[in-house]
């Protein structure tokens, strides 16, 4: 399990930055000029080909100044250092400094066409997208020049002289009228679910929507999937889980009366409407958490007493006694723990977590003495949890789970940073979501087999 740990801040293809940008990230026409000054917006990589899976020549640093030749793929173009050295770049990371022995001159200045105010503390994005990297947050009440382009529910703004594009349910035209995403409608939702950047399974997600949330819909709607409009941003969510906005939640029927109580042994539980295995979650309850029973159960449900109301939880994962809620010791676990004893304390819980609540886990990496790109493992810090059939769809399904488990709950297991499938989030920086990490070579190192989440001190 060679890979993983903090990563190497770089961008051009990796999709990271070392500092937030204050100007667009200009994508360069193809048409560039066949010799002309170029910086780099933040730590670049110079690449040997027009793509990430070229090797890497160099890193450039901000506002080091590099030549075009006229090359150019897509947009990449190929660039020469003052030292000689020539490969390939990023446009998105590029930005003209002036021209030189060539027809043209500086890029043309963004028209505007009109203006539009910000209706709260927004992300200004290098393109029309969540997918697109930060530039800057514009705060509440900014008003920014509009070039009158729009893409989806994105709208094109003119910021420092560049181009940039800001989610339009956040706008407000000058004059005052709303430029927002058209709403069709309004649903329910019947259970938690995931929030997706697309209408499918394989789109990535971005957050939990709570159960019995109501929701506006833009109209938009896939084989499986419906498009809401959540925080201001388009997200798709599954539409088996949804019913109308004027449906009230799950139904309180009459209390019986509590004849004994048990605990949750397992990180969290899940506490049901129903019986049912696919039951609406109405709630979540952790380990040590106290919960009356009344004595029914319905095959592997036990029936308690939650709120007031009667509820249900698999009762496999409780206990008449009540667990340990400090330091894990799973040492007796049948799990696979290699350099689980270094581990300190706080990712020992997070493995005691993964091992409560997600039995198809069989093997959990913890220190070990060295690592190519952090000092994590070595200092006891991260944790690898394998992931069977990581490249099947219940794998990736597996896998997605766990790591959005931990996002979700990163105050409590003191989440540093998580990475999976060649992807990392930061607790430091939620904003910024998931973020696209650099080719490392391998399915190991760019995390497809194991999620690593790697704990404070």
């Amino acid at each position: 399990m060679r890979h993983t740990g903090r990563l190497k801040l770089m961008a051009a293809g990796v999709g990271m930055s070392l500092i937030t940008l204050t100007t667009a990230g200009l994508a360069l026409s193809n048409n560039a000029f066949a010799s002309q000054t170029m910086t780099p917006t933040t730590y670049l990589n110079l690449r040997s080909g027009p793509g990430t899976g070229h090797s890497v020549v160099t890193v450039l640093s901000p506002s080091q100044p590099v030549t075009t030749t006229g090359n150019t793929s897509g947009a990449w173009y190929e660039v020469t250092t003052s030292d000689g050295q020539t490969g390939w770049a990023s446009g998105t990371y590029l930005k003209p400094t002036g021209s030189s022995g060539a027809t043209g001159g500086s890029s043309s200045a963004p028209t505007a066409s009109g203006s539009a105010t910000t209706t709260s503390a927004v992300n200004v994005r290098s393109g029309p997208g969540t997918g697109y990297s930060v530039l800057t947050v514009a705060a509440k009440g900014t008003t920014l020049p509009t070039t009158g382009k729009t893409s989806g529910g994105w709208t094109e703004v003119i910021r420092d002289g560049q181009t940039a594009w800001i989610s339009t349910s956040y706008l407000t035209a000058g004059s005052g009228g709303g430029v927002g995403v058209p709403v069709a409608g309004q649903i329910r939702t019947t259970a938690s679910l995931y929030l997706r950047t697309g209408g499918s399974l394989d789109d990535d997600y971005t957050g939990v929507l709570p159960a019995y949330s109501v929701v506006d819909t833009t109209g938009a709607t896939t084989a499986d999937y419906t498009e809401i409009i959540y925080q201001g941003e388009r997200r798709w969510i599954a539409t088996r889980y949804t019913g109308a906005a004027s449906a009230s939640g799950p139904s309180t029927p009459s209390t019986p009366a509590a004849t004994g109580s048990v605990y949750v042994n397992v990180g969290s539980l899940n506490v049901r409407a129903t019986s049912a295995a696919d039951g609406a979650i109405v709630a979540t309850v952790d380990r040590g958490d106290e919960l009356k029973t009344t004595g029914v159960t319905s095959g592997d449900r036990l029936q308690i007493i939650y709120n007031g109301a009667v509820r249900w939880v698999f009762k496999a994962y409780t206990s008449t006694s009540k667990p340990s809620t400090g330091t894990a010791s799973p040492l007796t676990s049948s799990v696979s723990l290699p350099g689980y004893a270094p581990l300190q304390n706080n990712a020992k819980v997070g493995v005691q977590h993964v091992i409560d609540t997600y039995p198809a886990i069989r093997t959990i990496g913890g220190w070990r003495a060295s690592s190519a790109y952090s000092s994590d493992h070595p200092n006891g810090r991260a944790i690898d949890i394998m992931i069977p059939s990581y490249s099947s769809a219940s794998g990736i399904q597996l896998g997605d789970k766990i790591a959005a488990d931990f996002q979700a709950n990163a105050a409590r297991y003191k989440v540093s940073y998580i990475i999976w499938r060649q992807k990392q989030w930061n607790a430091s920086y939620p904003e910024r979501g998931w973020r696209q990490m650099e080719d490392r070579g391998s399915i190991t190192q760019n995390h497809y087999d194991h999620v690593h989440v790697s704990f404070k001190a």
